[in-house]
């Protein structure tokens, strides 16, 4: 290349990228182009010779959002669209998502706050290209895949070893975020299944039921005045509030008949019971307790008068439906976990956001949205 030609190439080249850097430290949204002050210093450049001033500016990156510094590409959404059925094999956080039940055809919209999250976990949990290159290992050793075995493999369906190398680091990442934050925020008790089993998938069976009760009570008759019976009543239920076995208290405080069996009543049909207690356990979710009720006159917990202060605890509840809940009971336990480290994931991302810069094109970014509250 001839001295003058080689000079305006570098000189232009060199304008361009400080130009790019400017626009990013600023952080404004910028497009990848030819700027006006460029043009003429690359119209020597065409390989016959000939001006190339007239050739229109030609758009060659564009900047859709950025977090932390850290840009989001118009050629990442591209990339997205065209990875987005490999990403739901191997991406642990991809399902359940907006764009997981739309996939390539997911709006640009939702595929920029997918990957804003995603920034913001890579971010936090960071994975270098060895610790790449171990996972991958790993799984061709389980597979009994060399690496050109692997390639080949990714070949077939359409993909790309790059990037698949870079899902590989991605979800590597989710996974550290699961493991090391979010997977002890996770626990499905044995009554949340039952209680998500006996409200949502047994409403249109008529099925009886039979409610395994605990009750604490404090009679009016054992103490001088009301008051002095519902404030027994309000410690024993923050005591049971607070931790303290249900029993324990009932043993210590109730003088319901119950109390030396830790106020265990036993299992009741809905006919065994009075008014006022079946309305409360009908309404109790298992595991759960009830404020208190009774007391001499009426009041919005308890319809009637009573000559006691009492409290109740929804143990378990036995229908004939037992055998179909025991077939879907891990069914309905790995639903609600799914469900409950979306939620947990959601307020991680949630607080990631409170700290991080996060803008968009066309949007005030999140320092800025702050400091206007």
């Amino acid at each position: 290349m001839p001295c003058q030609l080689k000079c305006q190439f570098q000189g232009a080249s060199i304008r361009l990228l400080i130009i790019k850097v400017l626009y990013f430290a600023l952080g404004v949204p910028f497009l990848f182009y030819n700027p006006p002050g460029l043009a003429s210093e690359y119209k020597t450049l065409d390989k016959k010779g000939t001006s190339t001033e007239s050739k229109k500016r030609r758009l060659v990156e564009q900047v859709e959002a950025s977090v932390n510094s850290l840009p989001i590409l118009t050629s990442d959404i591209r990339k997205f669209r065209e990875i987005a059925r490999l990403r739901a094999q191997l991406d642990p956080l991809f399902s359940g998502t907006p764009v997981a039940t739309q996939g390539a055809t997911a709006s640009t919209s939702d595929i920029i706050e997918f990957l804003i999250n995603e920034r913001l976990i890579t971010q936090q949990y960071p994975k270098s290209d060895s610790e790449v290159e171990q996972e991958i290992n790993s799984i061709q050793a389980t597979n009994h895949l060399t690496r050109a075995g692997l390639r080949e493999a990714l070949s077939r369906e359409g993909f790309k070893f790059p990037d698949y190398f870079e899902l590989i680091r991605d979800s590597s990442s989710k996974r550290d975020l699961i493991d090391r934050d979010i997977r002890t925020k996770v626990s499905i008790s044995d009554d949340d299944v039952k209680n998500y089993f006996y409200n949502h998938m047994t409403q249109s069976t008529v099925a009886p039921r039979a409610y395994h009760i605990q009750i604490i009570s404090v009679s009016l008759a054992n103490y001088k005045t009301p008051a002095a019976a519902n404030q027994v009543a309000a410690d024993a239920l923050k005591s049971v509030q607070s931790g303290e076995a249900f029993e324990e208290v009932a043993k210590r405080v109730s003088d319901d008949p119950s109390a030396p069996s830790g106020g265990d009543l036993g299992i009741l049909t809905e006919d065994q019971m009075s008014s006022v207690i079946r309305d409360q356990i009908k309404i109790l979710q298992i595991g759960k307790i009830s404020g208190v009720l009774g007391g001499p006159f009426p009041s919005e917990r308890s319809a009637k008068n009573s000559n006691r202060f009492y409290f109740l605890k929804l143990v378990d509840i036995k229908s004939n439906e037992s055998e179909r809940f025991d077939k879907m009971k891990e069914e309905i336990r790995n639903q609600l976990a799914s469900s409950e480290y979306q939620h947990q994931i959601s307020l991680w991302l949630e607080r990631q956001r409170q700290s991080a810069f996060i803008h968009r094109i066309g949007e005030a970014s999140t320092n800025e949205i702050s400091r206007t509250k």
